[in-house]
């Protein structure tokens, strides 16, 4: 049997995050089994669940498809399935539940096909996604959400930030996270937004903190952390967008600090996702994370905030 799971859409890291970072120590006790490894195991027709919940969006996206029985098999979606979201708010208050609907649409020109429901979803609240199927065992997950964030700088800050020529050291920001996440990353940019030659809206970002793509998260051991802003990566950016904003006949600059957390499920994920082809990392042939209850199926639900704090320079 062999556990399929869903790569992310382009919802999720539409900051478009990408592959996992840190190599996972994983017990290695079963490594001095004398017996040859055999991970294969007899086919039981089992679900494949896959969401990620972003704390304050007003939309849940669920996929589901069937474990295949090989490896060269191909999961197909799932049409017809309960996809049901039950929600408590930060202080255990209800929140209402939701049969999501068999969707199928056009993303990137390529026809996908997924469960929806038009909710918001409440920072700091836990979630339970239930999926049930004719001929499957039933499904069900749950994730807490990460609360949003804050990124506000002193009055010191600010004025080193409005006057990037005048900056010897380098800045430092204070970035306070969710006690619910186990890991993120932050982006800070410079922005300019205007209006062109021709008065329609126009926007450049230029990047000083830019994601890592092949390492991009840091576990989060506190509830904030310092971020320490590199002065002529900075000076760069501005400048770059100064230049941009002279060809524009309207326009303001932006700081722009962008805060992406995510919940122990999706980082256990993405750790683990990546590492199938090492033969030392787990003797069995569910290697990649799975939070599904009870082992009934494969694949995740799980919590995330992606967080913008935009600072007016000029």
């Amino acid at each position: 049997m062999t556990s399929n799971f869903f790569p992310l859409n382009s919802i999720f890291f539409m900051q478009k995050h990408t592959s996992p970072c840190i190599l996972f120590l994983i017990s290695l006790i079963s490594l001095s089994c004398n017996k040859p490894f055999q991970p294969e195991v007899a086919y039981t027709p089992e679900l494949n669940v896959y969401s990620v919940l972003f704390g304050d969006a007003h939309g849940v996206y669920v996929r589901v498809a069937s474990v295949t029985e090989t490896s060269s098999g191909v999961s197909q979606a799932m049409h017809g399935a309960l996809v049901t979201l039950v929600g408590t708010g930060p202080n255990n208050s209800p929140v209402e539940t939701v049969t999501l609907t068999d969707t199928t649409a056009l993303i990137d020109g390529i026809s996908t096909s997924f469960y929806y429901a038009p909710t918001h979803i409440i920072p700091g609240g836990s979630y339970s996604v239930s999926v049930t199927q004719n001929g499957y065992p039933p499904v069900l997950a749950t994730a807490q959400i990460p609360s949003g964030y804050a990124t506000i700088p002193d009055q010191n800050t600010y004025s080193i930030l409005q006057n990037p020529k005048d900056v010897k050291t380098d800045i430092n920001l204070a970035v306070n996270v969710s006690g619910l996440a186990s890991a993120g990353f932050v982006r800070m940019l410079v922005e300019c937004r205007g209006l062109d030659s021709t008065g329609n809206f126009t926007a450049k970002s230029f990047n000083v903190l830019p994601v890592d793509s092949l390492n991009p998260f840091i576990e989060l051991g506190a509830t904030s952390f310092p971020v320490r802003v590199d002065t002529a990566k900075y000076k760069n950016a501005v400048h770059l967008a100064s230049d941009y904003a002279g060809t524009l006949r309207r326009s303001h600059l932006y700081v722009v600090v962008i805060v992406t957390q995510i919940d122990n499920n999706l980082y256990r994920f993405f750790i683990t996702s990546n590492n199938t082809a090492n033969p030392l990392l787990m003797r069995t042939d569910k290697i990649i994370f799975s939070n599904i209850f009870n082992n009934a199926g494969t694949g995740i639900v799980a919590g995330a905030s992606i967080d913008t704090t935009r600072i007016f320079l000029f």
